[in-house]
């Protein structure tokens, strides 16, 4: 009798430990955001001709991703976590050789299979990082997936913009985005978000920065055809991002809290 009481209480002690894993939304959604960051700077530098200063961006989300993914690494726990994990690693790898492959700077053009390593690689990461099982919910979630989805369609927006053909002479039409979807779903992402976070200073009035400098690329991204605007496309959106990464941050925090200015 108290070896199956024994038995049935280590049962139960154990089944927390399979059925809740300790890869978090946040770990996932943070992931997410620098794939979409690597692809957006590794085409913006092709449309500024191998600029330093964008080279110094790409360079920068890649390592923003490396410690991402170091913090699902370090996070996942189990045999199923840790082989998700690694499969994004060998992935990432691959990424990440195809993200500082572009040679715009030195030849004046970048091979088409390393654009469509950039451009399928990280839309194939996302479908896997999606599929996971349930991840441990963190209080921000959605401002986090609205901060990823937003990099998602101005890393679209840069491809494009960065191909004469309009983004469709290189690659399949693997993870592309059709704007006059995902300008409403971002719309609709955003309006939820602030108003689940009414009563949140710190993140209300970080979305409310978001929503007005949002008004000052929508269209642009409604016609991205007819006026490309990649540098204020670039710009408004890391703008937006870093004020939602800002908000996070510093949300809960009693030692200070966010200010943001004016729309430069």
């Amino acid at each position: 009798m108290a070896k199956r009481l024994l038995g049935s209480l280590l049962a139960i002690a154990l089944l927390p430990a399979q059925s809740l894993g300790a890869i978090s939304n946040t770990d996932l959604e943070e992931f997410e955001l620098s794939l979409w960051q690597v692809r957006a700077d590794f085409h913006m530098l092709t449309v500024m001709v191998g600029s330093q200063n964008y080279a110094s961006d790409l360079g920068a989300s890649i390592s923003r991703a490396e410690r991402a993914l170091g913090a699902l690494r370090a996070d996942a726990e189990g045999s199923e976590e840790r082989q998700f994990v690694a499969d994004l690693q060998k992935e990432w790898e691959l990424y990440r050789e195809a993200a500082e492959g572009n040679t715009v700077a030195e030849q004046g053009y970048t091979n088409a299979y390393t654009i469509q390593d950039v451009n399928e690689i990280p839309a194939m990461m996302v479908e896997k990082i999606d599929a996971f099982g349930e991840a441990e919910s963190g209080k921000y979630d959605d401002v986090r997936e609205l901060a990823a989805f937003l990099q998602r369609m101005t890393s679209e927006y840069l491809n494009i913009a960065a191909d004469p053909a309009g983004g469709m002479s290189v690659g399949t039409d693997e993870g592309r985005l059709e704007f006059k979807d995902a300008v409403p779903q971002f719309e609709k992402m955003l309006e939820a978000a602030r108003k689940k976070h009414a009563g949140d200073d710190a993140m209300s009035r970080a979305l409310d920065q978001v929503s007005v400098k949002w008004k000052f690329i929508r269209e642009s991204m409604v016609k991205f055809y007819e006026n490309a605007v990649p540098f204020l496309i670039y710009r408004y959106t890391r703008q937006m991002v870093d004020t939602i990464d800002q908000a996070i941050n510093l949300a809960s925090s009693d030692v200070e809290k966010p200010t943001f200015g004016p729309v430069e």
